[in-house]
């Protein structure tokens, strides 16, 4: 076993719990590239509250810096 890896054998699973207690988005996948290209990812939100707080609070030329990074942003 690697460090923050686990082997799953196929038709199982695995329970992980963990503090949440960083805000923001984050993902959890496979260190197969293409398993994430087929959707084998997920993303959890962790702390939205906080995460709106951090992003109305941040610092303006930062705020449109991040933005400039999402062509989408509404």
């Amino acid at each position: 076993m690697r460090r923050d890896t686990l082997t799953i054998p196929g038709l199982s699973h695995v329970v992980i719990h963990f503090l949440a207690d960083n805000p923001g988005i984050w993902a959890l996948h496979c260190h197969i590239a293409w398993h994430m290209e087929a959707g084998m990812l997920l993303t959890f939100l962790e702390r939205p509250d906080d995460l709106k707080h951090l992003v109305h609070d941040m610092n303006p030329s930062t705020k449109q810096l991040s933005i400039s990074f999402c062509s989408d942003y509404r």
